[in-house]
């Protein structure tokens, strides 16, 4: 098998479609590549697919082997940026000096697109520096929400609050710092123009959905990260996790839907405890939002002409959008009537919006 088929296939454990995936930015899609360094790994994560003694293919990208074929393909108009992750190739400074260097080639050639850098655990500060000011997003897989997990599901891996945490910090105080350089500079490439996330995988362990929701709500209100991902834990063959089962989609479904409501929509961690069920889980059979309100009847009807943009927020069917939309036209009329509401939601949805509303 060719060395650009294992490393763009392998790069799918890192939630990587491949070989040309479409990746989300501010409501556009942007084919990019995402792919591995490497899937060489010196670790025994019991989860993963290039745990060391595992018996596949290992490969090795050449920096500028990567960097042409990137170019070719952005040249082409077939891609618009890159994702690279990666196995450990000897250590972790080793691996992101690499996967720094082929971001610094590219740029050097002439490369205006998106570079998305996923760093390894342990890494160095300067080299967090380095990709800050190159990369246009970095970040570090959390890969679970406590230190016992971690040691759990990654037990060489290293130590999850100087290895991950630590550097998880200073990710997000050289975001904060590149941020107002970029400003300054004008600069449109580079300089975390897209924020830093990470990833967090989900049913590997016995974890529960508030642990989950309780970590991301520190990560974006405290550490500003863009975005979390969630990863369905899928057991790998030859792995000690082989025979565990699969975490069901609909469970990061939900993680997904609750973790918009504390990014986009002001939902404090204690309006979150209070869509989850006694056993921490989210239910999978509705939406976190209609659960809120199902839950919380107190605060409803929501006065559709006295409410704040962050209150209609809260009541379902109402997203970022349509709340501007309703705040707009009580700017321009003084007021919004139903015939305005028929106009912004359509007949059926507006049934659906109005057990929650009052005008």
């Amino acid at each position: 098998m060719s060395k650009w088929k294992i490393l763009t296939l392998s790069a799918k454990w890192d939630r990587i479609r491949v070989p040309i995936y479409e990746a989300s930015a501010k409501g556009r899609k942007v084919p990019i590549i995402k792919t591995l360094l490497t899937n060489a790994c010196p670790y025994q994560c019991m989860y993963c697919a290039f745990r060391r003694g595992r018996k596949i293919e290992r490969r090795t990208w050449d920096v500028n082997e990567l960097a042409n074929v990137t170019l070719t393909l952005w040249r082409k108009g077939v891609i618009r940026g890159i994702f690279l992750s990666s196995g450990v190739l000897k250590d972790p400074e080793t691996t992101v000096e690499k996967q720094i260097e082929v971001a610094e080639e590219l740029r050097r050639r002439g490369f205006t697109g998106y570079i998305h850098l996923r760093l390894m655990p342990g890494t160095p500060k300067d080299l967090i520096w380095r990709a800050a000011v190159i990369a246009d997003r970095i970040g570090v897989n959390l890969e679970t929400v406590s230190k016992n997990y971690f040691s759990e599901i990654a037990p060489d891996k290293g130590d999850f609050k100087v290895d991950i945490l630590k550097r998880m910090g200073w990710i997000s105080r050289a975001y904060r710092i590149v941020k107002r350089q970029r400003e300054r500079l004008r600069q449109r490439i580079g300089y975390l123009s897209a924020g830093i996330d990470t990833q967090i995988m989900v049913g590997v362990v016995n974890e529960t959905d508030l642990e989950h929701l309780r970590v991301t709500f520190k990560l974006y209100r405290d550490m500003g990260l863009k975005r979390v991902y969630y990863s369905p834990f899928e057991p790998i063959p030859e792995t000690p996790f082989e025979n565990k089962q699969p975490c069901p989609i609909a469970r990061v479904l939900r993680l997904y839907q609750a973790s918009y409501l504390i990014r986009d929509y002001g939902f404090t961690l204690k309006d979150i405890e209070s869509v989850v069920n006694d056993d921490g889980m989210l239910p999978l059979d509705r939406d976190p939002k209609r659960i809120y309100a199902e839950r919380n009847k107190d605060l409803y009807p929501i006065n559709l002409n006295e409410a704040e943009y962050r209150e209609l927020l809260k009541i379902p069917g109402i997203g970022l959008t349509l709340a501007k939309k309703i705040v707009e036209i009580r700017n321009e009329k003084g007021k919004v009537g139903i015939v305005d509401l028929r106009k912004i939601f359509g007949r059926k949805t507006l049934h659906a919006v109005l057990k929650y509303v009052e005008i």
